[in-house]
Order: C-alpha cells, then structure tokens, then sequence
C-alpha cells in the first residue's frame, strides 16, 4: 500500500523536532529580557545625566556650584543625582584646585532606578568663563 502522506511516526519525529527548536528560542529569548531591562536602565541614568547637566550648564558661571545628593521628579523619582563642581587650573583640567579660577570641572553622576540600583553614571565636562581675559 504506497498512499501519499505521512506516517503517524513521522509526524511525532516532525512535532519532537520542532519542539525542541521552539524550546532553544524561548530559551534564548529569557536570558536576553533581563539584560535588555538593565541596558535600558543605563540608558535612562545616561540620559538624565546629561539632560541634568545641560541645565546647569545653562546658569551663569558663577552660579555653577555642586548640589548635593537630590531625587528627579515625576516619573523618574526613583533616580538619584549628585551634581560635583571644583575649581581646576589650565596645567591639569582633572586636578581640584583651591582658588577660583576661569575654569570649573562639572562632574554630574546619577544612580537608582527600578532595576539596577548599585550602578553609577557619571559625566564629565568642563565650564570655562571668558570674563575678564
């Protein structure tokens, strides 16, 4: 008896097959959810890191200081941000020195968030003022 189709041993090879490939992906796609989260919770604490320091770079020169440690707001409350200001010298832009000088290394550092609360982002940039040169 040639009939065409399959046989019922067949067919199970064919669903076994298929389920052990099904299997592989939703494994591959569990480990990867959870780094995806922590990818994007970076991303946020980048973001508000330079949106923060965008703001105070905005202020007049003198008006530039540190701010201690202080929550965003709104749906971001659960981030954290520290704002650190020091007077650095034209020889060593990373060195603090003790006098004011025309130039202030703006250290802007942001942490917390849902997921991943031991990890810190920091910025760097440095404020430069033009007056009396």
């Amino acid at each position: 008896m040639n009939r065409p189709g399959m046989t019922l041993i067949e067919t199970a090879i064919g669903m076994t097959i298929i389920a052990i490939a099904f299997y592989a992906l939703i494994a591959v796609f569990i480990t990867l959810a959870p780094r995806t989260a922590r990818v994007e919770n970076i991303n946020k604490k980048i973001y508000l890191a330079h949106e923060k320091m965008e703001e105070y770079l905005t202020r007049p020169f003198t008006n530039i200081t540190s701010v201690g440690a202080s929550s965003f707001t709104g749906s971001f409350s659960n981030y954290n941000y520290q704002i650190v200001v020091t007077y650095v010298a034209t020889a060593d832009l990373n060195t603090s020195v003790a006098g004011p000088t025309p130039f202030k290394n703006v250290r802007t550092r942001v942490w917390g968030g849902p997921l991943d609360q031991s990890s810190t982002v920091e910025i760097v940039t440095l404020a430069v003022s033009y007056e009396g040169q």
